[in-house]
């Protein structure tokens, strides 16, 4: 299958937007929350002018299939993606990391090192890093300290 990347452009916005909306997408995000058409142009504009980001369309057989974003900070970069609904389970995982580490050398030579935050939960995001040479370094852990869980610690220690 015939695979590359390329930058996003304004004509991207519409289908970026389908994409951050869609249900497992919303769901393996670090914020759950539908975005508006509002939020998504204003953030979209943002984004296309800054120097410190990079994001991308994935097309094969030039279908665009998924999305891929970088965020650089000195000689590290975060990255993200995903996959459109209809291409989802077909191994397209892998390939758009590796592409996209292509983008970045080419856009960003100053990076060495390429980092992803991914939710527990989500098995198949986590074995798409791991099969490309990712490496797990830590794990994140919180726990909620404002109203509510005071009242679930009351709750607990009262048992």
């Amino acid at each position: 299958m015939n695979c590359r990347m390329r930058r996003a452009t304004e004509e991207d916005c519409a289908l970026l937007f389908e994409w951050a909306n869609d249900p497992l997408v919303r769901q393996n995000s670090f914020s759950g929350a539908r975005i508006s058409w509002e939020e998504h142009t204003a953030w979209f504009a943002a984004l296309q002018k800054r120097a410190d980001c990079g994001q991308y369309i994935y097309l094969c057989e030039e279908e665009p299939v998924g999305q891929a974003r970088v965020t650089v900070s000195g000689t590290e970069a975060e990255v993200g993606y995903s996959i459109c609904a209809q291409s989802r389970g077909m191994g397209h995982g892998k390939r758009i990391l590796q592409l996209l580490e292509e983008a970045v050398r080419g856009d960003f030579p100053q990076v060495k090192t390429l980092t992803a935050r991914v939710k527990p939960e989500n098995a198949t995001s986590q074995n798409a890093f791991l099969n490309i040479g990712y490496q797990e370094r830590y794990r994140v852990y919180t726990r909620s300290v404002g109203d509510g869980a005071a009242e679930e610690e009351k709750e607990i220690g009262s048992q």
